[in-house]
C-alpha cells in the first residue's frame, strides 16, 4: 500500500491489479487480491464448526437477549458478543446435514454478562440451588409475590426492591418428523416489590421459584430431562438496566455425544475433510495411490480456545433483530 501525489492523485477505482481510493485528501493505492486459497487446515476447519451451534442457541434465545451483553456499544451489538464470547466454550461439532436442519444441542454457554453480582448456583437439574437465601420461607400457592420479595431482600444484602429475578429452562427436544434435536424456551420473571398480594406461582414457573436448603432452588419433584437452566439478577441503575454474568447449568446427555471425536470426525468430513499438506501446489490435498483417504487428528484442544487464525471479535451478521436499545428489554426490571 501507497500513498500517491502528483498527477494521479486523485484517482478512485481500479486499474489492472490496483485499486486507488480517496483518504483524507490523499490517495492510497493497493494490489488487488486476485486469488485466494482456503488450505483448509484442521485448526480453520475445528475454529469454523464451533460457530453454528453457538448461533443456533442464540436464535432460540433471541427473544429474551436484549441487553444481556449490554446492547450495543462500539458497533458490537449482544449477537456479536455472544458469538465472540462463547467461542473460547467447549465446542459443540455439527454435521453440514444437521446445520442445514437447524440441530441444537443445549450447551452450557454464557448467556448474561454484567457487572452485578452472579448468582452462584450448585447442582444440577432437579438438585441445583442458588445462593439466594430465603430464610424461613416455604414457596406455597398461597405464597405473595410481598412474602417472597421481602425474604429476598431481608436475607440477601445485594437485594433491593425493585430488583428482578429471571429463570430460564431450556428444554432439549427432538423434532418428532425430522427427528433433529432442538431447543425450547421457558422464561419467567418476578420483580421484587414489597406491597404485590398476587399469588407468586400464578406469575412464575415453580419448576425455578422453589425451595431446598432454605435457598430459592429448582423443584425437586420435577423430572427436568435434557435441558439447561439459570436464574438471573437484574436492576435499574441510573437508568440503565446491569445484570449478572451467568452460564446455563446443564444436564444434557445429548451433549457429550457431540462433543467427543467421533462427532468431530463427523463433522469435519461432512466439510469436505481437512488438508494440512501444505507443500502441495494450491493447497489441494493429492492422496498417494496406497490411501483413499486423510483422517484428522484428534482436536488438539478440545476444551475450546482460541485457534489463532480468526478474529473473534463477533462482528459477524445478526441472525435477526434484536430490537432498539430503549432499555425496555426482557430482563430488565418492570418497575
Amino acid at each position: 500500500m501507497a500513498r500517491l501525489t502528483g498527477i494521479i492523485s486523485k484517482l478512485n477505482g481500479s486499474a489492472g491489479n490496483l485499486t486507488f481510493r480517496q483518504k483524507s485528501g490523499k490517495t492510497i493505492v493497493s494490489e488487488k487480491i486476485t486469488q485466494t486459497t482456503n488450505a483448509k487446515t484442521e485448526l480453520q476447519v475445528k475454529h469454523r464448526m464451533k460457530w453454528a451451534n453457538i448461533i443456533r442457541e442464540y436464535q432460540v434465545l433471541q427473544p429474551y437477549m436484549k441487553l444481556a451483553f449490554g446492547g450495543t456499544r462500539n458497533g458490537r451489538n449482544d449477537y456479536n458478543k455472544f458469538v465472540s464470547t462463547n467461542l473460547s466454550m467447549a465446542p459443540v461439532y455439527l454435521t453440514k446435514a444437521e446445520v442445514n436442519a437447524g440441530m441444537c444441542i443445549v450447551a452450557p454457554y454464557e448467556i448474561t454478562q454484567g457487572n452485578v453480582k452472579s448468582i452462584a448456583i450448585s447442582g444440577k437439574g432437579k438438585k441445583a440451588v442458588t445462593d439466594i437465601s430465603l430464610g424461613a420461607l416455604n414457596i406455597t400457592s398461597t405464597t405473595t409475590v410481598a412474602e417472597f420479595s421481602n425474604a429476598v431482600v431481608l436475607n440477601n444484602k445485594l437485594y433491593e426492591y425493585g430488583d428482578q429475578i429471571t429463570y430460564f429452562l431450556v428444554h432439549q427436544v427432538v423434532n418428532e418428523v425430522t427427528n433433529i434435536p432442538m431447543a425450547e424456551v421457558d422464561a419467567c420473571c418476578i420483580v421484587l416489590n414489597k406491597s404485590n398480594e398476587a399469588k407468586l406461582l400464578s406469575l412464575v414457573d415453580a419448576r425455578g421459584f422453589s425451595v431446598q436448603e432454605g435457598h430459592l432452588a429448582a423443584l425437586a419433584s420435577n423430572d427436568f430431562g435434557n435441558h439447561g437452566m439459570v436464574w438471573i439478577h437484574s436492576r435499574k441503575h441510573n437508568a440503565k438496566t446491569v445484570i449478572s454474568t451467568q452460564y446455563l447449568v446443564c444436564e444434557n446427555a445429548l451433549l457429550e455425544q457431540y462433543q467427543n471425536e467421533d462427532a468431530y470426525l463427523n463433522a469435519v468430513e461432512s466439510y469436505g475433510g481437512v488438508n494440512d499438506v501444505y507443500l502441495t501446489p494450491s493447497g489441494k490435498l493429492k492422496p498417494s495411490s496406497t490411501s483413499s483417504s486423510t483422517k484428522p487428528s484428534k482436536p488438539s484442544n478440545p476444551s475450546g480456545g482460541s485457534d489463532g487464525n480468526t478474529d473473534n471479535s463477533g462482528t459477524t451478521e445478526n441472525p435477526g433483530n434484536t430490537g432498539s436499545e430503549d432499555g425496555s428489554g426482557n430482563l430488565e426490571p418492570n418497575v
